[in-house]
């Protein structure tokens, strides 16, 4: 899930794991786990989850585990596929997204 922490004052958008309740840092160690093949228009709810066994975690299994138990079937992606897929399904692809970071970055200069 989304959540804004204060940081030294600013207001930070984190990840934090749905299964451990901890935040991720690493988007490589991460992963989104949804209810598989659903009829086509159907909105599942996706967990954002620690990604195998890493660091002693097992978020994504217990994931999975979370989903079968409501009696479906998960599937899983890489959190860096997903966030290159919601950014282009928001409308802001990730080139624009280059972009943006670096005026914003020389802005802030």
């Amino acid at each position: 899930m989304i959540e804004i922490h204060a940081i030294d004052g600013i207001n930070c958008p984190i990840l934090i794991c749905d299964v451990c309740g901890e935040r991720i840092q690493d988007a490589s160690k991460a992963a989104i786990v949804f209810d598989n093949f659903q009829p086509n228009g159907s909105r599942v709810k996706a967990l954002s989850v620690h990604k195998g066994n890493i660091d002693g975690k097992t978020c994504h299994h217990e994931a999975e585990l979370i989903i079968a138990s409501g009696g479906g079937r998960a599937g899983w992606e890489e959190l860096k596929a997903a966030l290159t897929d919601l950014s282009s399904n928001v409308g802001f692809p990730a080139s624009e997204m280059a972009k943006y970071d670096a005026n914003r970055k020389r802005s802030a200069e």
